[in-house]
């Protein structure tokens, strides 16, 4: 059999991307039973919003390097307050730029402040993480190692009770754990959609 190049390295997945695929699947299999227990317990009642919530999403950079960027996630969300959703949310991303290839997969904690509308929700979130990259550099930015802590700022709307639409920030840094630290702004438009 001939070796090949690329994504099947001498006949083989590529191992980061394999690990973060097994941790993504992993977080979306572990939610899903959470969800089920959430089901068993009555669900998002006070918001007629699903407990639980698949994305994906389509992006670029701020940093000037032309990169694109995919996301899925998996979203375990619970009211905490009236209008007010707590959000687990474990990601797994790819960032191309011209070739430089950089996986991510980590979780994130999110609040989501909805405001009190009929309809079209509108709504505001705000969130931190960790993650795990598959290399320490990226389109020519030194990140310094392998773990990155997230902040992220976004909005966006409910078009019904189970599908959103928002607009996120994301901001990928290392918090100087490390000595080089040069970090990777993105923007995401995601669409979501609730189970």
């Amino acid at each position: 059999m001939e070796k090949r190049e690329g994504f099947l390295k001498k006949g083989r997945i590529n191992r980061p991307f394999r690990a973060f695929f097994y941790l993504f699947l992993f977080a979306a299999c572990l939610l899903a039973f959470v969800r089920g227990a959430m089901a068993a317990s009555g669900g998002n009642a006070a918001t007629g919003i699903p407990g639980f919530e698949l994305g994906m999403a389509g992006g670029g950079s701020y940093n000037g390097d032309g990169s694109l960027k995919l996301m899925l996630l998996a979203a375990f969300q619970k009211p905490v307050f009236p209008n007010f959703l707590l959000r687990a949310e474990p990601t797994f991303e790819y960032m191309n730029a011209k070739g430089d290839v950089l996986y991510a997969a980590g979780g994130s904690l999110v609040a989501r402040k909805l405001a009190p509308y009929k309809g079209l929700v509108p709504f505001v979130d705000l969130g931190a993480g960790l993650n795990y990259i598959s290399q320490s550099h990226f389109a020519g930015r030194k990140l310094g190692g392998n773990f990155m802590f997230d902040l992220m700022l976004g909005g966006g709307f409910y078009l019904t009770r189970r599908i959103s639409i928002s607009y996120r920030y994301r901001h990928l840094s290392n918090a100087g754990i490390f000595t080089e630290n040069e970090g990777i702004d993105s923007y995401y438009v995601l669409l979501g959609i609730g189970l």
